[in-house]
């Protein structure tokens, strides 16, 4: 009489669970592959938590960067593989409690069946109609799932694609690693100093796609760039250091297209920290639940030198609408690092300014004022900017803060530098 209580209640426990994963499994897949929303997956959080992590961990043993960059290229495509065999292995136990808590068999063979019919392999039968259902049901679930992958994958890399040819083509005006004042000098030396605007307009377009992009795919974050010395925060980065510096120092310069960018950019940076340092919420992964509204300002917005009072109610209110649905917990992170004293010095400042002056880059402005425009202007996006790149372990660019092992700073090779070497041996030559 016990042992038939301790069957019946093993066997009913078994198919609760069984159930309660079916469900579970299935709103993971649905949350991280079908619907179209930034929405969390504790199953999916766990898998790349995990995986990244190892990898993080792994990198560390690494001390020089090419090699670092090397173990973490892995990071993001193994998730994404790991995903998929986690929903399958997730599946198989499911339709094995199922199938176990219906039948007389044991759990192994329950198993087996489970994995048969999941993967229509088809050598574990049988003949009794409520198993018949499950292994039904299970046969169609293991196509779908893989379909679904099979989809999700392109989508997957042609945002990256999308990305990443916008970041490759940079390296030609701004270096590789790309740096913002090597993109002013490059582009006045090379009589492409009327086409920043244009680049300034792509750029925050670009910033717009990939916001949508890699908070809907989250993963796409710590997928990397083809090079080591090719990374897309650091671009960013890069862009919008470009355009604050040229709107600091110059008073000839289209400011509707340097603001939309700054704008732009530094909208992607907020939210994709935010996202990525959301805590473990247990609310934010069920099923329909959404996000909570929340507000933060930009800080010293309204002291920022050069900005009209139109172009500052425009950036408040925008940044109002983009941080209401942050995750709470980024969202205070983010708060709190607005106020967090600047990593760029004035030093820093008057080194990019001399590479400006070698380069005949036109300065118009007390370099005083600049200085102070800049840090402004830069104090938008500085700690989310380097926030991520510490994260990620992005290529030590200059100015793009440090990494968790102590990095030297690769340096583009600036023009400036090359114009002297070229005049140098032409002198020789003569």
């Amino acid at each position: 009489m016990v042992a038939l209580v301790a069957d019946i209640t093993s066997r009913t426990g078994a198919g609760l669970i069984g159930v309660f994963l079916f469900i579970a499994t299935t709103m993971s897949v649905m949350r991280t592959v079908v619907i179209p929303r930034t929405l969390r997956s504790f199953i999916s959080d766990t898998v790349q938590r995990v995986v990244v992590g190892t990898f993080i961990i792994l990198s560390r043993f690494r001390r020089r960067y090419p090699a670092r960059d090397g173990v973490l290229s892995w990071a993001g495509p193994s998730t994404i593989l790991l995903q998929l065999t986690t929903w399958l292995a997730l599946y198989v136990i499911t339709f094995g409690l199922l199938t176990y808590s219906v039948s007389g068999q044991g759990m192994g063979d329950s198993l087996r069946q489970s994995g048969s019919s999941l993967f229509t392999l088809g050598f574990a039968t049988i003949d009794r109609a409520n198993e018949t259902i499950i292994d039904f049901a299970a046969a169609a679930t293991g196509p779908v799932i893989v379909a679904l992958m099979i989809g999700f994958l392109p989508s997957i890399y042609s945002a990256y694609l999308d990305r990443e040819v916008t970041v490759t083509m940079l390296t030609s005006l701004g270096g590789e690693p790309a740096w913002g004042p090597e993109i002013l000098a490059r582009a006045h030396m090379s009589g492409r100093l009327s086409e920043l605007p244009q680049m300034y307009a792509e750029w925050a377009q670009w910033s717009a796609r990939t916001r949508t992009t890699h908070i809907t795919y989250q993963i796409l974050v710590w997928v990397r760039s083809a090079r080591m010395t090719r990374h897309y925060l650091v671009a960013i980065l890069a862009v919008l250091d470009a355009a604050a510096l040229q709107a600091a120092l110059s008073s000839k310069v289209h400011r509707r297209e340097a603001y939309d960018l700054l704008l732009q950019g530094s909208q992607l940076l907020a939210v994709l920290f935010a996202y990525q340092r959301q805590g473990r919420n247990f609310r934010a992964s069920l099923p329909f639940r959404g996000i909570v509204r929340n507000r933060v300002n930009p800080q010293d917005v309204a002291n920022a030198p050069g900005w009209s009072r139109d172009a500052l109610a425009t950036e408040i209110a925008a940044f109002h609408d983009v941080t209401a649905a942050l995750p709470p917990e980024g969202l205070s992170v983010l708060k709190e690092g607005f106020k967090a004293p600047l990593q760029i010095t004035r030093a820093d400042f008057d080194k990019a300014v001399a590479v400006l002056q070698k380069a005949e880059f036109p300065i118009d402005k007390d370099l005083d004022l600049a200085w102070k425009e800049f840090q402004q202007t830069r104090r938008r996006y500085e700690f989310p900017a380097l926030e991520l790149t510490y994260l990620v372990d992005a290529t030590p660019a200059p100015w793009s803060g440090g990494r968790r092992v102590p990095t030297p700073i690769v340096w583009p090779s600036l023009a400036t530098e090359v114009e002297m070497t070229t005049e140098a041996d032409e002198g020789e030559a003569s």
